[in-house]
């Protein structure tokens, strides 16, 4: 395999492309211009192309020049990215959670500020556009899943449990709440989770027997199910979780004769090593504390 160049070229070679100019390039990288143009030389040679031309009294690429001036941003891009991604480790107050969606807006968001005023240096990573089937104390902190991890390698607890209620927009309800189930569902157009195409698990069986029903939309994110629930659009089916906010506040309103059903338990796991930071087991506690006061509320 070719040697790569060292670093040092590249980072001579992104200023220098981007200024058009060695010597400007030079006093950016506080170095001499007979350095850069050292280290432009050596990446030129291991290119095996001229890069730059003289133009007057700056430089311009080539074009080999600026297809590689590509490569290099791109590198220097995802080199700076994986520094970012790797901050938190060195951060005795950080914490990195993976959790659903439901969870994080529902219930872990609302909460954060009263968490925060007891904290001021704690840093929260929240991230919920993946499943995690495993814990690396490198990688992550904290998991809530829906799948428990059972190893010996994992403290696994239950957190939560979760179920599916319908809502739908303050004035919808109005109109909704004396109609009785399941004529109530034949009012207004209901809002489907692609996830749950059925709406409700018991929804298939009324059909069969005839009872009809319409769909507004048919969505793969449950936050947009909301707004368009606030938006007077129809009747949702969501995680009690993700909609306790927006019931609390009034910009929507539960169905309580339109039946429910169970979701999944959320569980919360850690590494049974001790953990990378002290406020790792603070929030691992903290959590525990929210899921038994949620549970208590219902």
């Amino acid at each position: 395999m070719r040697r790569l160049p060292p670093l040092q070229s590249l980072l001579a070679f992104e200023s220098a492309a981007r200024l058009g100019s060695f010597s400007r390039a030079a006093q950016e990288l506080s170095l001499t211009q007979s350095a850069i143009s050292h280290q432009i030389q050596q990446l030129e040679d291991w290119a095996g192309l001229r890069l730059f031309l003289r133009v007057g009294r700056g430089v311009a690429l080539t074009d080999a020049g600026r297809l590689f001036s590509r490569t290099v941003n791109d590198t220097l891009k995802l080199l700076a990215d994986g520094r970012d991604r790797i901050e938190p480790y060195g951060n005795p107050d950080s914490v990195i959670l993976y959790c659903p969606p439901q969870f994080a807006h529902g219930l872990l968001l609302p909460q954060l500020p009263a968490l925060k005023a007891d904290y001021p240096s704690l840093e929260i990573w929240i991230i919920t556009q993946q499943e995690v089937r495993e814990i690396d104390r490198v990688d992550v902190d904290l998991i809530i899943s829906e799948q428990p991890l059972r190893t010996s390698e994992v403290v696994c607890v239950s957190l939560l449990a979760d179920r599916a209620i319908a809502v739908c927009g303050p004035r919808t309800a109005e109109t909704l709440a004396a109609r009785p189930f399941p004529e109530v569902l034949t009012d207004a157009p209901l809002l489907v989770d692609e996830q749950r195409p059925d709406w409700a698990p018991w929804l298939p069986e009324y059909r069969r027997e005839g009872l009809l029903t319409t769909r507004a939309l048919t969505m793969d994110d449950p936050q947009l199910l909301l707004k368009a629930a606030e938006q007077e659009m129809g009747i949702a089916m969501v995680s009690h979780l993700l909609v306790k906010d927006a019931l609390a506040h009034g910009r929507l309103a539960a169905l309580p004769h339109i039946p429910g059903f169970a979701l999944p338990e959320l569980w919360l796991m850690k590494s049974a090593l001790p953990a990378r930071a002290a406020a790792v087991d603070m929030v691992h506690a903290w959590l525990l504390e929210l899921g038994a006061a949620a549970a208590l509320q219902g």
